[in-house]
């Protein structure tokens, strides 16, 4: 009973609020503060600062949400602390007529519901992705946010650049990123070229398979460092005197 139970699909939580107590002898008041991590048909996951829970104890619960406010009676089955603090899993041992009104979704609002529909589409292209599509996908956007990061600050001191269309525009202004997360930026090109958009994009080295960032035509740099180095000479380059 110390490993978690709950193998089914979990849940969303969208504004869902939690309180237990104990179930015992006595009078033994609602705890709120409490946080829940996820909900399934079967049982739940909270999370609690200070609140202790002992396994195979019994709680009441009430969930609330959206107006609708359900109740039933659970035990301990789970239990890890770290850092003081302590997560509870919890196994339903029953529940109200209400309850799978949080299950269908039936008690959210439009809002809510655009935002669940956000996190099913999220939790869907997660579970269809390999690990290495992910990791490929995360440092590719870690690649955009750090050349978009640096063209906005050489735009904030004052930099201006020279585009491939002869517009004079902010370094930021000038990065473009399509669908497929493919980066590009306007480049001063040899052999008298002038000034064309030009791709980076990130890969792998050949035999090892280590990460590496190419630029179009041109040179492929082993770390992130080295290429922002030079993409700031490169929109030097272009830039407005």
């Amino acid at each position: 009973m110390t490993g978690e139970q709950r193998l089914e699909q979990r849940f969303p939580l969208l504004n869902t609020s939690v309180k237990i107590r104990r179930r015992s002898l006595g009078f033994n008041p609602w705890r709120y503060d409490l946080n829940l991590i996820d909900l399934s048909a079967n049982g739940m996951a909270v999370f609690s600062p200070v609140f202790q829970l002992s396994l195979l104890q019994k709680i009441d619960f009430e969930l609330s949400a959206g107006g609708l406010t359900t109740a039933g009676c659970a035990v301990v089955c789970n239990s890890v602390t770290n850092d003081n603090k302590h997560r509870y899993g919890l196994l339903f041992i029953e529940t109200d007529l209400v309850f799978d009104a949080f299950l269908t979704g039936d008690y959210l609002s439009s809002d809510e519901l655009k935002r669940l529909g956000e996190e099913i589409a999220e939790q869907h292209m997660y579970r269809r992705s390999t690990s290495e599509s992910m990791f490929h996908r995360t440092q590719n956007q870690r690649m955009i946010d750090a050349v978009a990061t640096l063209a906005g600050r050489l735009g904030q001191m004052g930099l201006y650049i020279n585009d491939e269309r002869g517009d004079v525009v902010l370094p930021e202004d000038s990065i473009e990123v399509d669908i497929t997360g493919g980066l590009s930026m306007p480049m001063l090109q040899a052999g008298d070229r002038g000034i064309e958009r030009t791709a980076i994009s990130m890969g792998h080295t050949e035999g090892q398979g280590h990460i590496c960032y190419r630029i179009e035509n041109g040179p492929v740099f082993e770390n992130i460092i080295d290429l922002l180095k030079h993409l700031c000479s490169c929109l030097d380059q272009i830039s407005v005197s």
